[in-house]
């Protein structure tokens, strides 16, 4: 008698196994359904519309603008810098491979203290390379970008260029010259 008791109590037992194993994966494949769902709906874009943010009060307000500033007036290039002045001495747009130096000097119009003034360089279409200074003074009328041969046999790359002129990164001017 003692016997059966122990035998029903094993069968018992192993027939919990299974059942316990079925709903702990019913759990499992309900908790990844639900998971799942809350992913795929988080990452499709939604109709909604967003609700705008207040702005702090001492924010300023920047304005797009889709219109050159005007603080660059002109842009010139030469091979040498009237020493007095800064300004280009006899502009040209045509360079010799072997021309020391090629100076781009920019005039500027009223440019306030800060303004960034930046240099976008093509040769053939394809970006070459870029600079950008700053005005430090009210009193800065022009700004001098240069390109110079580093070494002793060094020449400029033969092609056409394009420099562009950006003000505060909005676009100003744009120069050509070439390299022969």
């Amino acid at each position: 008698m003692i016997k059966e008791s122990v035998t029903n109590l094993d069968t018992n037992q192993k027939g919990l196994t299974p059942l316990v194993t079925l709903l702990l994966i019913v759990v499992l494949l309900g908790v990844g359904y639900v998971g799942y769902r809350l992913l795929s709906t988080s990452s499709q874009p939604s109709n909604q519309k967003t609700i705008a943010t207040p702005k702090p009060k001492n924010s300023t307000t920047l304005s797009l603008r889709s219109k050159a500033p005007g603080i660059v007036t002109q842009v010139s290039l030469s091979k040498t810098l009237d020493p007095k002045t800064g300004l280009a001495l006899n502009p040209t747009t045509t360079f010799s491979k072997t021309d020391p130096t090629i100076y781009a000097v920019v005039t500027l119009s009223n440019p306030p203290v800060g303004t960034k003034i930046e240099y976008v360089r093509y040769l053939n279409g394809r970006l070459l390379d870029n600079r950008s200074t700053s005005t430090t003074k009210v009193t800065d009328k022009s700004i001098v970008f240069d390109w110079k041969l580093k070494k002793t046999g060094a020449t400029h790359l033969v092609g056409n260029y394009r420099v562009k002129i950006y003000t505060n990164g909005v676009f100003e001017k744009e120069i050509n010259y070439s390299v022969q």
